[in-house]
């Protein structure tokens, strides 16, 4: 009953508020996508989102590249659009990359509407290691496998302390056959959907785009 109510009471406060709430974003100076076209684009799915000239003035900042891939003589280049908005602290808010400037809008003004900051505090972590250079039980072709990868260690979260909306909530990871990547203490966006909370990031170095399921396990 409790974890139902912490759920409903998130929902009831920062989603309505972020729709109601009126935004504004600056474009980077290395967007190359107008800001008309993305007015336009924003028109009928979040209207109370408006493009401003200064950073500083904004709530946030959006990173807008159109990018056409080389294609062979003849062939009409792919076109993408790689959308990422940053917050007034340069965190990553959302990113997107698709083939058409109104899907990736799409996403964007759901995340504006629906996200909320997850303050991670702690984390507990495991890791699971396994030596497999001398497993012959797959067969020959196998043993010859396993003499290759060796030994392989994998690590992921399993459960999170957080902090959302002055709420301390204790989430649990619900990535049972791949594992939720390893997050450390810090702030960071999801999506709350019934009793889970969806965070989306971008890995370090790579700066590949994750996203992990939790659900709310209890309080601390």
């Amino acid at each position: 009953m409790a974890l139902k109510l912490f759920a409903c009471l998130i929902l009831l406060s920062a989603p309505l508020a972020a729709q109601t709430t009126p935004k504004s974003i600056a474009l980077t100076g290395r967007s190359n996508v107008s800001s008309g076209d993305i007015l336009k684009s924003m028109r009928s799915r979040c209207p109370n989102v408006s493009i401003v000239d200064e950073a500083a003035n904004s709530d946030y900042t959006l990173d807008a590249i159109r990018t056409k891939a080389r294609q062979p003589l003849g062939i009409v280049p792919e076109v993408s659009f790689d959308l990422t908005l940053f917050d007034r602290d340069g965190r990553t808010f959302y990113s997107a990359s698709t083939e058409s400037l109104g899907g990736a809008v799409k996403g964007l003004c759901h995340a504006i509407k629906t996200f909320l900051m997850v303050d991670v505090v702690d984390t507990e972590n495991l890791t699971q290691s396994t030596d497999v250079r001398g497993d012959t039980s797959g067969g020959a072709a196998r043993a010859v496998v396993n003499a290759t990868t060796g030994r392989r260690t994998h690590t992921d979260s399993t459960t999170i302390k957080v902090i959302v909306n002055g709420e301390h909530a204790l989430m649990d990871c619900y990535e049972r056959s791949t594992g939720c990547a390893t997050l450390g203490p810090g702030k960071y966006y999801g999506e709350l959907r019934g009793d889970g909370i969806w965070l989306t990031y971008r890995m370090p170095l790579t700066h590949e785009q994750v996203r992990n399921h939790y659900k709310i396990a209890g309080s601390w």
